[in-house]
Parts: structure tokens; C-alpha cells; sequence
């Protein structure tokens, strides 16, 4: 599971396999949660760092709707954060904290606390790649759109075949359809379509990142793309996924992710719900 190091972002980030699999996710989830629970005697600062890595791996499952016959619980996360930071950590075991805490602050709807605890964990460790991505990332949820690509480039540059890659994209993604949705001008689609379909290359096993794909291709005028990325979509994921993405409510102050789910939930299988 473990990475061989070789650059500063994989030693800051040595169990990101399980940030892309689901499957490895769990694994890791367990192997944490037996390592603490055997932790008595063991160096604080090693604790710590259990801690931190429990923290971020239950709100990727978290965020991501992963292995949901093992539900989450965000307090769960918070609770390992505090007691991470209750044992002061060194600066780069803070990172991964902090990093995890924007998570949770994200999961929470509190984008500019996310922001700040994402800074603060680039700021600890300038090798953290994902610290760096999810800053970037973040400002997108802020309408701060000119400031979304350069810190995602920047972990690109720190490790560009880092195994979370895909949400690096991803959030380039993001950013750039946000921009086309509230371009004054012809919209350009390409930026988007690009980093969206190199993010669901890298990163198949979550539905955001397809979903965001196929409103983009609809966008720029690609029906047949759009309906081949909702097919290909429908034929990987399971109805439970389906019915979480139907009950989500488009949020009209957020008009790229109104578009997207009012392309996608009519075009995915199972019964019309009430919008939660």
C-alpha cells in the first residue's frame, strides 16, 4: 500500500493509495484502527501520525460515499484529529492533521475554514501534493476562480504520478467549468473537458468527476460523448449511488453544479425522489 519515496510529496503522503481505492481505503481504515488500539507505550509521535492518517482515510470514504456497508462518521475523523493534536506533533505529521481537518470543515459546509486548515498544511509540509491540490480545489467552492489552477499545477509539478493524481485533475476540472459556466463570452469548454477526462483516467472509482464530464460534454455541444460518459457511468457505479446523486438539491448560487446535476439525475436509472 505504502509508496516507494522518491520525491518530497510521496514522503508526505506514504499511504495515498488509499486516497483512489476504495478497496484500499478500508483496508488501510482497519490496519489503522488495529495499530491504535495495540498503541499503548507507543512514541506520541507515532501515534500521532496513525491519528492523522485515520482521519484523512475516514473522510476520503466520507466524502467520497465509499464502502458504505461501513458507514462514517465525520465526528470520528474529528475525534482522531484532536487527539492528534492533543499529542503536539512534529510540523509534518501537523500537515496531514491539518489536511484532514479541511476535510472535515469541508464536509461540515464551512469552504473558508477548509481553505485555512488547507493552507496551513501546505504551509507545514511544502511537499504535502494533496495540501496543495485541495487549497487549490478549495477556492473553486469560493468563487475565487483566478487562484484554482496554480497551487493543483503545483502539485503536479511536486509528483505528477502521485496516486491521487485524478482529484488533482479533478479539481483543475472543476475549476475550469466553473469558469466557462460564468464566462461573459463564448464558453471554452476545452480546458474542462480535458483535466475532467484525464481525472476520470486516473481516478475512476468516484461519481463527481464523470457526472461533471458528461454536463461539460452536453455543454460544448457533444450529445453522443455526454450520453457515452452517463452509460459508462451508469454501467460502473451501483443504484445506491444513483439515488444519493438524485436526492441531491441543485443550489442556484452554485450554477456549475446546478448544471450538472440537472443533466445528470433525469438521465440516471431507478425512480424520480424528492430533492433532499
Amino acid at each position: 500500500m505504502a509508496q516507494t519515496a522518491s520525491t518530497p510529496a510521496d514522503t508526505a503522503d506514504p499511504i495515498s493509495d488509499a486516497a483512489a481505492s476504495p478497496e484500499a481505503s478500508l483496508v488501510a481504515r482497519n490496519l489503522l484502527k488495529m495499530v491504535l488500539a495495540n498503541s499503548a507505550g507507543a512514541p506520541p509521535a507515532l501515534v500521532a501520525i496513525v491519528q492523522g492518517f485515520l482521519a484523512n482515510v475516514l473522510m476520503n470514504d466520507y466524502l467520497n460515499w465509499w464502502n458504505p456497508a461501513f458507514p462514517v462518521k465525520v465526528a470520528d475523523a474529528q475525534d482522531a484529529i484532536d487527539q492528534a493534536i492533543e499529542l503536539n506533533p512534529p510540523d509534518p505529521v501537523r500537515a496531514l492533521v491539518c489536511h484532514a481537518q479541511g476535510l472535515v470543515h469541508r464536509a461540515n459546509g464551512q469552504p473558508n475554514l477548509a481553505r485555512k486548515a488547507f493552507r496551513e498544511a501546505k504551509q507545514l509540509n511544502s511537499g504535502f501534493a494533496r495540501a496543495h491540490a485541495q487549497f487549490g480545489n478549495q477556492k473553486a467552492a469560493l468563487d475565487r476562480l483566478d487562484e484554482v489552477q496554480g497551487p493543483l499545477d503545483h502539485a503536479i509539478r511536486l509528483n505528477s504520478r502521485h496516486p491521487a493524481t485524478g482529484y488533482f485533475y479533478w479539481g483543475k476540472g472543476r475549476g475550469y467549468f466553473e469558469e466557462a459556466v460564468r464566462s461573459k463570452d463564448v464558453a471554452d469548454w476545452s480546458n474542462a473537458l480535458k483535466c475532467l477526462g484525464d481525472s476520470v483516467k486516473e481516478l475512476p472509482t468516484v461519481w463527481y468527476n464523470r457526472c461533471y464530464l458528461a454536463a461539460a460534454q452536453n455543454c460544448n455541444g457533444d450529445q453522443a460523448g455526454a450520453q457515452q460518459t452517463i452509460n459508462d457511468f451508469i454501467n460502473k457505479f451501483d443504484q445506491d449511488t444513483f439515488t444519493r446523486i438524485k436526492q441531491l438539491k441543485p443550489d442556484p448560487k452554485d450554477p456549475a453544479r446546478k448544471i450538472m446535476l440537472d443533466f445528470v439525475q433525469p438521465r440516471l436509472p431507478g425512480h424520480c425522489v424528492e430533492a433532499l
